[in-house]
């Protein structure tokens, strides 16, 4: 009788045992496009050498280009070749590379919506080391949020929604169905002459066929007047013929902070070597410049920043001889630099 009770106990468990696990509710299966995810992985901000921004208009397409140079400084090859202001650029990879977002549709019928059709919106590449594409976006339409938007990798009909407004990245404001350029000058860098002083061997200056050369040389100061010890140190002198002048060293920084670092109005042309090049620099007056500056490091080719033709408003023509780049310079930092043509002579001790 006890074995028997045994037996039915044990029937009835194993039932009970069977039941739990048919009865048992599943886990649910995880939905990856509900995740926020990362969008771009695979590569860093500095494997990024080109970045190339197209939008399809009624017309011309507008177009946008970024190259890095083997000086590591970003060129916006669709205006002239200028410079690019690293911070905006910079910017505009983190916040491709940060941007985090989850699937807002899957469906190809909604593209027209989020403004993120082929036509609609702006094709953003993301290009390395020998034009491989990294990256290759469409960005639709601006969020509600304005720290959002939508994107989707081209090709692809899933619409993500991200934590970054990418068209404020690129200077984009307003209706994409309106856009029909880019603005380059947001992102250009107006520094258009950035040279190191402390790097320099000399500086020429010519005004009107007159010559001013100051030359950075080696000197001794002496540290303990009690044991004569001295070190070395340099300074910079007005050269006279084969005459060192000494010149106070105070008015020195106040020249070399003119004409070293000159910032421009906006960059107005490129002038290479070809025939029409040639035009060009007469165009501009930098055919006879009467003003110029000359730039020179050790055991490296002297650089010149040529000034040509006065403009309607008062600014100057300038170029940047060793960058071939045209640029618009106001009258005040034209004046203040050679200024000192005059008034540097003056400052001997």
């Amino acid at each position: 009788m006890k074995e028997k009770h045994l037996k039915i106990f044990a029937g009835v468990f194993v039932f009970l045992l069977i039941l739990f696990f048919v009865t048992k509710p599943r886990q649910r299966g995880v939905n990856v496009d509900e995740l926020v995810q990362t969008l771009l992985i695979g590569f860093v901000q500095d494997d990024v050498r080109t970045i190339e921004v197209y939008k399809q208009t009624s017309g011309e397409p507008a177009q946008m280009v970024f190259r890095k140079d083997q000086d590591g400084h970003w060129r916006i090859m669709t205006h002239h070749g200028a410079r690019a202001q690293k911070s905006r650029v910079d910017q505009l990879l983190n916040n491709l590379i940060e941007m985090t977002g989850n699937v807002r549709s899957s469906d190809s019928r909604h593209l027209e919506t989020y403004g993120i059709t082929d036509h609609q919106g702006v094709q953003l590449l993301l290009k390395g080391e020998g034009d491989k594409t990294l990256a290759n976006l469409i960005v639709g339409k601006s969020s509600e949020d304005p720290n959002s938007g939508f994107v989707r990798f081209e090709g692809k009909d899933k619409v993500y929604a991200v934590d970054r407004n990418i068209l404020s990245s690129l200077g984009v404001y307003g209706g994409l169905d309106t856009l029909s350029r880019f603005n380059h000058s947001s992102f250009v860098s107006l520094q258009a002459v950035d040279q190191k002083a402390d790097t320099l061997e000399w500086i020429g200056m010519v005004v009107n066929r007159k010559e001013m050369v100051i030359k950075k040389v080696e000197t001794e100061v002496v540290v303990d007047d009690s044991t004569g010890e001295t070190r070395k140190d340099s300074e910079w002198v007005l050269m006279q013929g084969s005459r060192e002048i000494s010149l106070d060293q105070k008015a020195v920084e106040d020249f070399l902070r003119d004409v070293t670092q000159i910032r421009a109005l906006k960059v107005a042309d490129r002038i290479g070597g070809g025939l029409t090049d040639m035009e060009k620099s007469s165009q501009y007056g930098f055919d006879r410049p009467s003003h110029y500056l000359v730039y020179k490091r050790p055991e490296a080719p002297q650089e010149n920043v040529l000034f040509g033709r006065v403009n309607e408003d008062e600014s100057r023509m300038m170029l940047v001889q060793y960058e071939g780049l045209v640029y618009h310079v106001g009258k005040s930092v034209f004046e203040r630099a050679f200024k000192w043509m005059d008034e540097l002579p003056q400052k001997t001790r």
